[in-house]
């Protein structure tokens, strides 16, 4: 398992969600900008590990975090073993998420508390957990980004559950962004359309072209444009962006 001492001049930042797609791509991304990186997944050990590993072997730091964020207590443990295990967490992530693709007739409540808890809770329980890293972080370097979705804003039919709980982040983020703001940090949310993931591995053929056809780019995005736009907010070119929705969908947005 990579695991290399973090220096106590990079910024560890917590990745949730981080063994396969936007997450894994957000990881990476951050790595090559220098920080430390707690990778963190559900239950895909050996993904999780490759994420790790590329990271180490582009010559950043890197260690394993597995934690089911939908059970009470989750978030803050794992906070609390990131700043043990790889040092005081400056920056957040919020990636990990699901997707539940029924209409509301069919949607069960506990297929919706299971998206509250890990979209809307787990960010509030993370966030709540690093803010007594960020007090004492160095004025201006602390982040945190969550990762909603286009369907937060615009909605998305069959998916009302899944819209819903990410479209709480949005509320979440500029209330953190007012409290935060003391200690010089900041708070977005990045909403990606459309994206090329597991997550939308099942839009083929007809489905896949036609959603295509709605975007005014023309494409999917891929996890590594919204990755982009993560570290970007994450950097300190960013220090004056803060409560923001910023969508990348490619368009679709627009009507």
């Amino acid at each position: 398992m990579p695991d290399q001492p973090s220096s106590s001049s990079k910024r560890v930042a917590l990745v949730t969600g981080a063994s396969r797609g936007i997450g894994r791509a957000c990881a990476e991304r951050l790595a090559a900008a220098g920080c430390a990186v707690a990778v963190h997944y559900r239950s895909r050990a050996a993904d999780a590990e490759a994420a790790a590993s590329a990271i180490a072997k582009a010559g950043s730091s890197a260690k394993l975090f597995a934690a089911d964020l939908s059970q009470p207590g989750a978030a803050e443990q794992l906070v609390a073993g990131v700043a043990e295990g790889l040092g005081p967490p400056s920056v957040l992530v919020h990636a990990a998420g699901e997707l539940v693709e029924k209409p509301v007739a069919f949607t069960a409540p506990d297929e919706w508390a299971r998206l509250r808890d890990l979209h809307a809770v787990a960010a509030f329980a993370l966030a709540k957990a690093l803010c007594r890293h960020l007090r004492k972080a160095p004025e201006g370097s602390g982040r945190i980004v969550l990762v909603g979705s286009l369907a937060g804003v615009s909605g998305l039919g069959n998916a009302a559950a899944y819209a819903a709980t990410k479209g709480a982040l949005h509320g979440l983020a500029k209330s953190l962004a007012l409290e935060v703001a003391r200690w010089g940090a900041t708070a977005n949310v990045v909403a990606p359309g459309y994206v090329e993931t597991e997550m939308a591995s099942h839009h083929e053929g007809e489905r896949k072209t036609s959603t295509a056809e709605r975007i005014p780019l023309g494409r999917y995005g891929c996890a590594e444009e919204i990755a982009a736009m993560v570290a970007f907010l994450a950097s300190a070119d960013a220090g004056y962006v803060t409560g923001q929705v910023l969508a990348a969908d490619g368009g679709l947005g627009l009507g």
